[in-house]
């Protein structure tokens, strides 16, 4: 089989191969430096992690969830399960460390799935899995994805080896993980009904079995205040145009491994499944505030279907070829991590790493902040009254919360400090994002009772009561 050394045997094969192994190799080596970086910082590097930082904090009480009333907002919009194993030590340190541990388990599957092309072949498409950009971003994001996708890659796993009771339970802790494992959930009792139907039984006994023993572990959390949290809350306007805008982003950065696939007949089977579940969850993301996570099924599934294809991809130079160009314009255009020269890192890439020490020393006396970053104030120890201005925004927008208790907190200078991510005098002029994250009615009360005093490092506005 010519084990560890590539297949293809003329020399262009060889060639086009070996370049694409060694680009997929550099931005993969510079992804994980990155991943590095960011589990040793313990702080934040996206935003939204500082609202699961301090869920899983609170998750210790089983106060996650838990109504507080006044001007408090947590947004604990996921399931518990990741919140419970974030919990315990250092968020930062310990979330991130669970969510590089199974991005790293989906690298270890591609390999080992084509590993009939030979080692260097398996390789290289692992490689490949890892450079791609929403990967390369979320690898090690303090989120639950990471975590619910391997769940997901490892149930897919079991349905094809026909062990479905296994897939059960695992689809059951992606789904406690994050909800959008259910649309993979019922593609593969879907496939299982229609191609494996004696174990449909089977898969059925287990999946009650284990969505039993889900009620039961949510029931300390209390059901309403769960489904308060991670429904309601979370039931965002979609739009085609959003999730236009998603497709054609995965267009940009798949192309090679989901036409690659396709034209070499790798999705058969649940990874069949998977991928029709997964281009649904990609379509989800016309949800307001989406991004590029809700690729990663899709990512995963491609790569899944190449893997189990190998052998013949391995054999012709146009697969790494275009893999190549496709790997290359991905890094160029949107450049994940900041490792293009003289670019700016964008499409959900991280925050300035410095912003953490700039919001230590900058706050270093205060006890009360209002944050556009939650992530910060948990980082450097501060009280958090809002884990995440985007939702509790967006749920202002929408009626379903009460904006006054904060607004008479601002007006009253409750707060010591207000760090935003943007100069608030001219957030008209800043990105979208920046403007859904900030109710008018919290601009203008900042504004009347606070005033701009500094500019830390990292693009941080510190503004102080007047």
């Amino acid at each position: 089989m010519n084990r560890g050394r590539l297949i293809p045997s003329g020399r262009t094969g060889r060639v086009v191969w070996a370049a694409y192994g060694a680009a997929a190799l550099i931005v993969t080596a510079a992804a994980l430096l990155a991943w590095g970086r960011a589990l040793l910082l313990r702080g934040p590097v996206l935003y939204g992690e500082g609202a699961v930082a301090h869920a899983a904090i609170l998750t210790r009480s089983l106060e996650a969830y838990a109504s507080t009333g006044g001007a408090t907002f947590t947004a604990a919009n996921y399931p518990p399960l990741f919140y419970v194993g974030a919990a315990i030590g250092d968020p930062f340190l310990t979330g991130r460390g669970l969510s590089i541990a199974a991005t790293l388990f989906v690298a270890a599957i591609i390999a080992a799935r084509a590993r009939p092309a030979g080692r260097a072949i398996s390789v290289v498409l692992a490689a490949g899995w890892l450079a791609l950009v929403p990967v390369a971003i979320w690898g090690p994001a303090l989120k639950p994805d990471q975590v619910a996708l391997a769940l997901t890659v490892g149930a897919v796993i079991s349905v094809e080896r026909r062990r479905v009771a296994l897939a059960a339970v695992l689809l059951v802790l992606a789904i406690l993980a994050k909800p959008t494992a259910i649309i993979v959930a019922i593609a593969l009792l879907l496939w299982i009904a229609r191609y494996d139907r004696p174990r449909l039984g089977r898969s059925l006994v287990a999946t009650g079995v284990a969505l039993s023993a889900a009620a039961v572990a949510l029931l300390p959390f209390g059901y309403a205040d769960v489904w308060r949290h991670v429904v309601t809350w979370n039931a965002l306007s979609w739009t085609a145009e959003q999730a236009a805008l998603v497709l054609f982003v995965g267009v940009l950065i798949l192309a090679a491994p989901v036409g690659g696939a396709l034209a070499a007949r790798g999705f058969r089977g649940p990874v069949a499944a998977y991928g029709c579940a997964a281009l649904v969850v990609a379509l989800l993301g016309g949800r307001e505030g989406a991004t590029i996570n809700y690729l990663l099924d899709l990512a995963a599934a491609a790569s899944l279907a190449l893997a189990s294809v190998a052998p013949a991809i391995a054999r012709t130079p146009s697969y790494p070829a275009i893999a190549l160009a496709n790997l290359l314009v991905a890094v160029a255009l949107l450049d994940p991590l900041g490792i293009v020269p003289g670019r700016t890192a964008t499409t959900g890439a991280w925050g300035d790493p410095a912003r953490v020490a700039a919001a230590s020393a900058a706050l270093a006396g205060d006890e009360v902040v209002l944050a556009e970053d939650s992530g910060l104030l948990v980082a450097t120890g501060h009280q958090v009254t809002i884990d995440d201005l985007f939702l509790w925004s967006r749920l202002v927008a929408r009626g379903a919360i009460d904006p006054q208790p904060l607004l008479d907190q601002v007006r009253s200078a409750r707060f010591t400090a207000v760090v935003s991510e943007v100069e608030l005098a001219r957030l008209a002029d800043a990105p979208g994002y920046e403007r859904a994250r900030w109710d008018p009615a919290l601009v203008q009360a900042v504004e009347v009772r606070y005033r701009l005093v500094a500019r830390a490092a990292g693009g941080l506005f510190i503004y102080r009561p007047r």
